[in-house]
């Protein structure tokens, strides 16, 4: 009877230090989201955490187990997915950390390490919510989130990429927040890890392997795919259908700066409050500089587009009320060169019907002035811009954006460009 009432004892405080670490740990997370840079006691507080988690992983009841396994999985499921949904995006963040710390020599390697990078958190977390050899995913799983943390601890120090991309263009978090998340993951990784022979086990090989083949598979295939047309589901401002300006702008406040003719003195004035009937102030005082403050500059989502004097035009296009057509280019070395054709169709289709058709481009004017001769591309009108803004447009090079009113009506990847008759018949 006492062993009896000792046991149900036991299991009773097993079950509450269960929760209460779950508890703690999912805290902990959320606190992350309140906490963006350095904080001495939120750290500790992490710290302890883990090593709680660890100290009695072993305590944990089966049901707190099961929610540590399922939790585990779904995150590494939500960052795989938002990575490998934009295979070209974590590339890019792959070569930011290649040229930060000089390892410029891997940066063709970036995209492969990417596509790889992507499939084994998405297959860490597939296979975990699937008890699919969770024996192995769980060394797996600690491995890499090992390489994580130092990596991640060591940019939240020294900031040489200032985004990690953990979760692509979904979330977008500082480098503290990353390390104190990858804290709170490995929390629950310590769980999953030392717990792993607790989980059972299917008792047929073929589905076992079977179920890990089509997860690595599937998802290779998913990220191919989104490599070789525009990702299906697009977290950037350049979405589909998004607005670049806003609806309802607020109107622009121009200021004017006068300066006294006799004394030097200068003033400032709004510009609809400048005494302009004033025939004596405007006899002694002469216009020196002026300046606008646009409100709603807060609520773009545009990027510089500079013409040849270097004036921004990047409102003007976005808003124009016709479709605008933005070709863009990012890196003239990587064109494929059966597109040039189909550009200049489309250029002089749209202009013959008058409609604006620019060229977005990063690259030195005289290296696209010799592209352009070279492979006989069209005199299209030419915007230069950043490329890491143009890559964020539009994954793809070249890539075609339309735009009308301040909204983007239309995305295309290279390889389904449509004809200018196409679009018009479409829209």
């Amino acid at each position: 009877m006492s062993t009896h009432k000792s046991l149900e004892n036991s299991n009773g405080e097993s079950a509450l230090l269960s929760w209460f670490l779950l508890i703690l740990n999912l805290v902990s997370a959320y606190f992350i989201s309140r906490i963006e840079d350095y904080s001495f006691w939120f750290l500790g507080l992490l710290i302890v955490n883990m090593a709680l988690s660890f100290v009695f992983a072993k305590k944990i009841d089966k049901n707190v187990l099961s929610i540590s396994r399922i939790l585990l999985g779904l995150l590494f499921i939500y960052s795989g997915f938002v990575k490998g949904v934009d295979p070209l995006g974590t590339q890019f963040k792959i070569e930011d950390y290649f040229y930060a710390y000089h390892m410029v020599w891997a940066v063709p390697t970036a995209l492969v390490l990417s596509v790889i990078l992507n499939a084994f958190e998405f297959s860490i977390g597939a296979l975990l919510i699937l008890r699919i050899k969770t024996k192995w995913v769980s060394v797996i799983a600690l491995l890499m989130m090992a390489a994580f943390t130092i990596t991640t601890l060591f940019d939240a120090l020294y900031s040489p990429v200032p985004d990690c991309g953990c979760f692509g263009d979904a979330l977008i978090i500082t480098n503290w927040q990353t390390f104190y998340k990858n804290l709170v993951i490995n929390a629950f990784i310590f769980i999953v890890l030392i717990r792993r022979n607790d989980f059972k086990e299917y008792s047929s090989k073929v589905v076992e392997y079977s179920g890990l083949l089509a997860v690595i598979l599937g998802f290779g295939i998913f990220e191919v795919y989104n490599i070789n047309n525009l990702p299906i589901v697009d977290f950037r401002p350049w979405k589909l259908n998004n607005r670049l300006v806003p609806e309802n702008p607020k109107p622009v406040k121009y200021y004017l700066t006068y300066k006294n003719t006799k004394t030097g003195e200068e003033r400032e004035y709004l510009s609809k409050e400048l005494p302009w009937q004033d025939s004596l102030f405007m006899a002694e005082w002469k216009w020196a500089s002026s300046r606008e403050i646009d409100p709603n500059i807060a609520e773009m989502n545009t990027f510089p587009m500079l013409d040849s004097e270097g004036n921004d035009m990047s409102k003007a296009l976005v808003s124009d009320t016709n479709y605008t057509f933005l070709f863009v280019i990012y890196n003239i070395d990587k064109v494929p060169l059966n597109t040039i054709k189909i550009i200049n169709k489309f250029y002089v289709d749209a202009t013959s019907k008058s409609y604006n058709t620019v060229l977005l481009n990063s690259d030195l004017p005289t290296d696209l002035r010799e592209f352009q001769k070279n492979n006989n591309l069209a005199d299209i009108p030419v915007f230069n811009s950043d490329d890491t803004a143009l890559k964020a447009a539009v994954r793809s090079n070249p890539g075609l954006i339309v735009v009308k009113s301040g909204r983007v009506i239309a995305k295309y990847h290279h390889s389904d460009f449509p004809t200018f008759d196409e679009f018009i018949k479409s829209h």
